[in-house]
């Protein structure tokens, strides 16, 4: 699974990273990817609900809020956008 993140203050991007471990979509892989991808970041992990992994399953993008950390944040969002192949796109278009 392929992800852009993204910290945010704003419009502004002030920190963002692309990363892919190459699994499948899964509850499991979810939480794995946002530990890993806060870590480069140098962020917080948000905590995740069944909720927030059942809406970036439908619509491959979660954004979280400061609300969502545990800890003080000093961003306004940081949003995870998976990123899908462009051949998978285009076939999920014609059918």
């Amino acid at each position: 699974m392929k992800v852009w993140a993204k910290v945010m203050r704003g419009d502004k991007i002030l920190r963002d990273a692309i990363y892919d471990d190459g699994s499948s979509l899964s509850e499991a892989a979810f939480h794995a990817l946002l530990q890993e991808i806060s870590y480069r970041l140098d962020i917080a992990v948000p905590v995740t609900l069944a909720y927030h992994f059942k809406h970036f399953e439908k619509f491959n993008r979660i954004k979280y809020l400061p609300r969502d950390f545990i800890e003080e944040v000093d961003f306004d969002a940081f949003i995870v956008e998976r990123v899908l192949d462009e051949k998978k796109q285009k076939l999920q278009l014609y059918y």
